[in-house]
């Protein structure tokens, strides 16, 4: 089942709620994923020289094509397309949920506490700014024009305990789909 939150703004003029915007909770499939996510990519690009196809590759695996959304325990959606976690800096909301972590090669279930945005566009946003303000990402910053370089940088650097993670953005990046939807500049629909 698609769930969707429509957000809605108040016309100054007239009092009335107007929609703004419908944003889906879940994503019915990869080609709606890409559609919904990837003008949100092209405009965070644009401000950070980041490939749009590589965040959307990305948060692809990060969510399932959006199908594994991540949720707290009471149902919170969470808008984390990024499974960027919640630590003692992060000043915003959280989810928590049990998590599939690698130690030492081996896979384990744990509980984390997950950071949650009002949408995806903060997620985005945040993202980047999560690179840009850990050192250790510098390095995979100064790749941004190559996202391949891009995807393996950010797995040396430790952003995820999958060992495959690098290799598995870059399966996802050059999958037809998102391909042949990124030329098509995301319209449609």
């Amino acid at each position: 089942r698609l769930e969707e939150v429509t957000e809605v703004a108040a016309d100054k003029r007239s009092g009335t709620a107007t929609e703004a915007r419908v944003i889906p909770e879940q994503f019915e499939s990869p080609e709606h994923f890409i559609r919904t996510l990837l003008p949100v990519a092209e405009s965070i690009s644009e401000d950070t020289g980041i490939d749009p196809k590589l965040m959307i590759a990305q948060a692809a695996l990060e969510t399932g094509w959006g199908k594994h959304m991540i949720r707290g325990d009471g149902s919170q959606h969470s808008y984390n397309l990024f499974g960027i976690k919640a630590d003692s800096r992060w000043q915003g909301d959280a989810v928590t949920i049990t998590t599939t972590e690698f130690r030492e090669g081996v896979p384990m279930k744990e509980r984390a506490d997950f950071r949650a945005y009002p949408d995806y566009e903060s997620s985005f946003r945040d993202y980047v700014a999560f690179l840009e303000s850990n050192p250790r990402y510098r390095d995979v910053l100064a790749s941004a024009d190559q996202p391949d370089v891009f995807a393996r940088k950010l797995q040396e650097a430790g952003y995820a305990t999958d060992p495959q993670y690098g290799d598995k953005i870059n399966r996802i990046m050059n999958r037809d789909s998102l391909m042949t939807l990124s030329m098509d500049n995301g319209a449609g629909e």
